[in-house]
């Protein structure tokens, strides 16, 4: 009996969708389309990060000591910086050191123009992964400053205040359309169920009257809802191992782009265009009873 209860949702889904061939491929291909934009933004998303990490190594805070701090000094504070909260590893720079950057940066012997070596003894520091942000690295320099025998403590505010920015504006972009695609998904996989309903309202209160269950006369079209989605999964899917090929192809020869593995895109389709469909069904046969 339950067999062939599942047999007929199947056979009636399969039917249904043909007789609607129309909206039903419309619903498929823009579960598709919202698939395959989700996974490029979803690729351009961990590419992103892969960027953002590769930045964020190059934040450093540059730390200056007294002027006339001696060596052992100067390397006691090092020692005692580096065992902060946020802080990485350090490079230790002494007056040598920081007359070979002087020359580097500004094709000038300090020692030659004025006779001595006034540049005082110095750091770098390089900052771990989760403090790599504006707020961590003032507080981190901030305490450096305070430190004994530290004269100045500097980062690039400016430089860090905007990257930071932009990553935040483009990870909040790619989060509302990734909202709005599969919203739009959603209407239209209803939509297109609404009419299957509203084109068998006759068949649906003979079913009641012979005493067929809510749950037996929805589950069809939820069942529809899934393979619509299914179908969109499996046409996303298709394009996006197109691209794939043509990326590794063309693409990688030239640049160093690092690309997400595709079976990680077989996931996210397989269980993101089933699920937008069900949920569309769903969405449809709650409009219909309310009205």
């Amino acid at each position: 009996m339950i067999l062939n209860q599942i047999i007929y949702i199947f056979i009636d889904s399969y039917k249904s969708i043909l007789r609607a061939i129309i909206p039903s491929l419309v619903s498929s291909l823009t579960i598709a389309v919202s698939l395959l934009i989700l996974s490029v933004s979803y690729f351009f998303y961990e590419n992103l990060k892969n960027i953002t990490s590769s930045f964020k190594d190059e934040y450093k805070i540059e730390v200056f000591f007294n002027a006339d701090s001696k060596i052992n000094k100067a390397l006691d504070t090092f020692n005692k910086i580096l065992l902060f909260d946020g802080i990485e590893e350090g490079a230790f720079i002494d007056k040598d050191a920081a007359s070979l950057i002087f020359k580097q940066e500004f094709n000038e012997d300090v020692e030659a123009i004025i006779g001595m070596n006034p540049l005082p003894m110095g750091a770098i520091y390089g900052i771990s992964e989760n403090f790599r942000d504006y707020e961590q690295m003032k507080i981190i320099a901030d305490k450096i400053k305070k430190t004994p025998n530290v004269d100045d403590a500097i980062f690039s505010k400016e430089a860090i205040i905007k990257f930071d920015k932009v990553i935040r504006n483009l990870l909040s972009f790619s989060f509302i359309l990734g909202l709005s695609i599969i919203i739009i998904a959603v209407i239209f996989v209803s939509n297109t169920l609404l009419l299957i309903i509203y084109s068998k309202q006759n068949e649906i209160k003979t079913m009641q009257l012979l005493g067929a269950t809510d749950l037996f006369i929805k589950v069809p079209y939820m069942v529809k809802g899934v393979i619509l989605g299914l179908l969109g999964s499996l046409i996303s899917l298709l394009v996006l191992f197109l691209l794939y090929k043509f990326s590794v192809y063309l693409i990688n020869p030239y640049f160093d782009i690092p690309i997400v593995a595709l079976n990680e895109f077989l996931i996210i389709n397989l269980i993101l265009g089933p699920l937008l469909g069900f949920i569309g069904s769903a969405r449809a046969l709650s409009i219909y009873v309310k009205k």
